[in-house]
């Protein structure tokens, strides 16, 4: 009786602890992991195994005395979900041990058919039940046959704890090691007193909650991606803001020129003045839509409108020549000493752009040459301004003059007339001066837009906003260069890179060079769908896994929408997050890489995909 009262006590106990282990881990909202999934099934077959586990300890009691056919049947179960339970725990152990979790489902197909073909045996082969003084004790070949799988489970455990020996003080084998250690100590408390071999479930049930908190911990991931995606958005911010406030400070000037123009407009009678007055208002209103619309909108930034050559070209060097030029200009026109010329850079721009580099020094030359053409005396300067969005640079050139500056109906004839000359003659010579209608013509060409504020004999203000390409190819390094690479990559395969980690995407790119592969990049994710549906072919696509708004696995189903898309697409995950692989080879990635092993990874992806 004494026996029995200790078993239940027991029993009932580690019942419930797996019960409530069962119901804690379910009541949180976790994120799809691998481990997460494993130890979902494990609960369920340890609360099977603990329930059977209680029963059959009551039923072949000697105080009860039930059918021989009810504890054969008793047995079976709980024989079976010992196999389920080393089964699951071993392929755990497996894929924790694994370096290359590629072929993860090929293990668990493996695992899966031989553990049903276990329990197929465990149903089949005989097990008999002999009833003696101390109760029902089952033998037979179901028996052997289910400790001799236990057995060889264990073993396997140990064995993937052996190979990874290096790792040996990972927490998820702390399971593992408790299963030895109280394993034992049970072993030889059933060799003292076999009535102890109630003990087995308990210490089952034991391992299964202290797996619960050496699992990876899903809201510590949760928390941890928040992090990082505040971070890359309070960077993003702090990138514009300087931008923004320049500009929202420009935009002050309009908006105060309106208000006051109003005031007169509501005050004066001649009908003169307020004509004048009206097209004063409108110049300033168009001027602050310009700003808001066409310099603000980062969003405006469309991929198909930027116009291209194929010219990769160092922006520092753009900036010199001009800076040269116009310095020389004014030397020959003998205004170095009457005209202060300044050149100024706010926040930092991209090495590399790729664009057309000759038509854009000469419309920004051009424009220059015009303001110290109309300047006597005074100033004449140049300020960039550049904020970048995905792998667009947009640039904005404010070209400010004491000139004489020019009416309202000059300057709308300007913007409305049509340049009939070519512009396809001009590529021979960078710094050829052209008329600003046809500077406004290349302007557009470009895909860019250009605004024109004027007084008469107080000067203009031009701002001129292009939208260039980054470039981020470290082997090219002039212009003669470049036209050389251009040449070359036709032939090359083409590669699109996704990471919102700028490091990682120059590391990526600059390994990617070493095998002979144009690369293109992009800091966000969605532009990978805007290229795609654009029409650009790519050999393979890397995706990091985890970009905001967009994580790769919304991307490939939005890409897997199109039924012509045919293209591999490779994940790159970080190594914390390893263990899920299989996930995203069954979501319909073709290949996982790990970023913190890139150059290995990179080297087997080409070896692939080249």
């Amino acid at each position: 009786m004494e026996n029995i009262v200790g078993f239940l006590l027991i029993n009932i106990y580690a019942f419930l602890l797996i019960i409530s282990t069962t119901i804690i881990f379910f009541s949180k909202q976790r994120l799809r992991e691998f481990e997460d999934e494993t130890y979902k099934y494990f609960l369920i077959t340890n609360i099977f195994m603990s329930l059977s586990g209680l029963v059959l300890g009551l039923v072949v009691s000697p105080e009860f005395n039930f059918n021989d056919l009810v504890i054969v049947l008793l047995n079976k179960l709980y024989l079976v979900c010992l196999l389920v339970w080393i089964t699951i725990l071993t392929f755990y152990y497996l894929y924790i041990t694994l370096k290359d979790k590629i072929n993860i489902n090929k293990y668990r197909k493996v695992f899966t058919i031989v553990a049903l073909i276990s329990v197929f045996l465990i149903a089949v082969l005989p097990l008999n039940v002999d009833v003696t003084d101390k109760g029902a004790v089952a033998t037979g070949a179901s028996i052997m046959f289910t400790y001799t799988m236990f057995g060889i489970g264990f073993l396997l455990q140990i064995i993937c704890v052996l190979c990874n020996y290096k790792n040996f003080r990972n927490k998820k084998y702390i399971p593992l090691y408790l299963l030895i250690f109280l394993g034992a100590i049970v072993l030889i408390s059933m060799m003292i007193n076999p009535s102890l071999n109630y003990l087995i479930n308990p210490v089952f049930i034991f391992i299964a909650f202290i797996m619960y908190h050496t699992i990876e911990n899903p809201d510590m991931q949760m928390i941890e991606t928040l992090l990082r995606n505040r971070e890359l958005v309070e960077q993003t911010v702090n990138d514009k803001s300087n931008f923004l406030f320049k500009v929202s400070q420009e935009m002050k000037k309009p908006v105060k020129n309106i208000i006051e123009n109003s005031k007169l407009y509501k005050k004066c009678d001649n009908d003169k003045d307020r004509e004048h007055l009206v097209e004063l208002i409108e110049r300033d209103a168009n001027n602050a839509y310009f700003i808001i619309n066409d310099i603000t909108s980062v969003s405006s930034v469309d991929f198909k409108k930027i116009k291209i050559k194929d010219n990769y070209y160092l922006t520092e060097k753009l900036f010199k020549d001009i800076k040269f030029n116009v310095n020389n200009k004014l030397s020959i026109m003998n205004k170095s000493d009457v005209i202060n010329f300044s050149f100024k850079t706010y926040n930092s721009y991209p090495e590399k752009l790729n664009g057309d580099y000759i038509k854009l020094k000469q419309v920004l030359l051009s424009v220059i040459y015009n303001s110290i053409k109309y300047t006597e005396k005074g100033f004449v300067d140049v300020e960039i301004d550049t904020i970048t969005r995905y792998d667009v640079c947009r640039m904005v050139f404010t070209i400010k003059d004491s000139g004489c500056g020019m009416s309202i109906a000059k300057v709308n004839q300007l913007l409305s007339s049509n340049a009939d000359a070519s512009i396809k003659n001009f590529d021979d010579n960078d710094t050829l001066e052209l008329e600003i209608p046809l500077v406004i013509k290349i302007i557009k060409m470009l895909g860019g837009s250009i605004s024109i504020t004027s007084e008469e004999n107080k000067g203009t203000i031009v701002v001129i906003v292009i939208d260039q390409k980054i470039v981020s190819d470290k082997n090219i390094s002039s212009i003669k260069d470049a036209k050389k690479y251009s040449k070359n990559v036709k032939s090359k395969k083409r590669f699109l890179v996704a990471d919102d980690n700028a490091l990682y995407l120059e590391k990526i790119e600059k390994l990617l060079s070493k095998y002979n592969v144009d690369v293109v990049t992009t800091l966000v994710g969605r532009d990978v769908l805007d290229k795609i549906n654009s029409g650009d072919n790519y050999d393979l696509i890397i995706l990091k896994d985890d970009m905001q708004p967009d994580s790769a696995y919304s991307i490939l189903k939005s890409l897997k929408e199109n039924k012509k898309f045919n293209t591999s697409v490779v994940i790159a995950i970080e190594k914390d997050r390893e263990f899920i692989k299989d996930h995203f080879i069954k979501d319909g990635f073709s290949d996982c890489i790990i970023l913190e092993n890139i150059e290995n990874e990179i080297e087997r992806v080409c070896s692939k995909y080249i």
